[in-house]
């Protein structure tokens, strides 16, 4: 069984159908940087596998 765990609290205060949105990305299974909509504006995420988890952060460029 796999787990989806968010990092940070940028994912708590999403919208419904933003979160949704990225429901369905996660379950499609694609890893990597992606752009989502977040509120009024798009971000940047990243996801990744970590052993059987995947993990979804706030992608900042440094």
């Amino acid at each position: 069984m796999v787990k989806v765990i968010y990092e940070g609290d940028d994912f708590k205060r999403m919208h419904r159908a933003d979160l949704l949105a990225l429901e369905r990305l996660v379950a499609s299974g694609k890893t990597g940087v992606h752009e989502i909509r977040y509120k009024d504006t798009k971000i940047k995420i990243e996801i990744k596998k970590k052993g059987m988890d995947i993990v979804v952060k706030r992608f900042r460029a440094m």
